[in-house]
């Protein structure tokens, strides 16, 4: 799971029958108490504050605090509503404006290598139903140049399970309506008005500071090192 950002809209799942977190804003529990263990509630907001004990979400203009003791699970939204055909095109934008040299379609995926970011050595699925079928001869254009064969999945356009990674680590796509400059990071204009970045979330400062210029999350995205099926 990767861990959300101040100014990240988030969805936050929380134990009741505490004083420290929101009241249930259901008319009935959900799920329902079972043998007098509390049950649960969830807070669909954007994150203002995290601590080591709390975290406060902006809920319509409410701003809410819950205890992190009583977080079952926290869930990373996009900031606006993207559909999946966005995504795809986001992706073919990245993968064409990325520093690879060489790249190849191969099947409704975007193939590159020799890039300086792991999107410009990634295979990357960008049609609709890119078959994982194609794995097998993704693998084999990457044996002909004698490199590992990497693959950058984007969240909801790969079924779960149809495509698998080794040592998969979690990347974001965040947006802008402008190439905002941020070190460490290269705009790459997706659209009209529109520029994106990958960010790996294992790095929060750099997260931070491109929230900070104002981009903000599209979609996620997993990389890692294809298993031949």
């Amino acid at each position: 799971m990767i861990d959300p950002t101040v100014g990240d809209r988030i969805v936050v799942r929380y134990r009741l029958g505490r004083a420290d977190v929101p009241a249930d804003w259901r008319a009935e529990p959900n799920p329902t108490v079972v043998g007098g263990g509390p049950s649960q509630s969830d807070v669909t907001g954007v994150l203002q504050m995290s601590d080591e004990q709390y975290l406060k979400v902006d809920r319509d203009g409410e701003i809410v605090a819950i205890n992190r003791d009583a977080i079952t699970s926290i869930r990373l939204l996009s900031r606006h509503v993207v559909r999946n055909s966005e995504i795809r095109d986001v992706e073919r934008a990245l993968c064409t404006g990325c520093d690879a040299t060489h790249r190849e379609e191969i099947d409704g995926w975007v193939v590159s290598a020799g890039g300086s970011s792991p999107r410009g050595r990634s295979a990357v699925p960008v049609e609709f139903n890119a078959p994982s079928a194609a794995v097998a001869e993704i693998i084999d254009w990457y044996d002909d140049l004698d490199l590992p064969a990497f693959a950058l999945l984007p969240d909801r356009i790969v079924r779960p399970g149809r495509v698998a990674v080794d040592d998969a680590q979690a990347m974001e796509v965040l947006v802008a309506s402008a190439a905002v400059p941020v070190d460490g990071l290269t705009p790459i204009e997706v659209g009209e008005g529109m520029w994106a970045v990958d960010v790996e979330a294992s790095n929060d400062a750099l997260r931070a500071a491109a929230r900070r210029a104002g981009y903000a999350l599209h979609h996620t995205a997993v990389v890692g090192e294809l298993i031949e099926p």
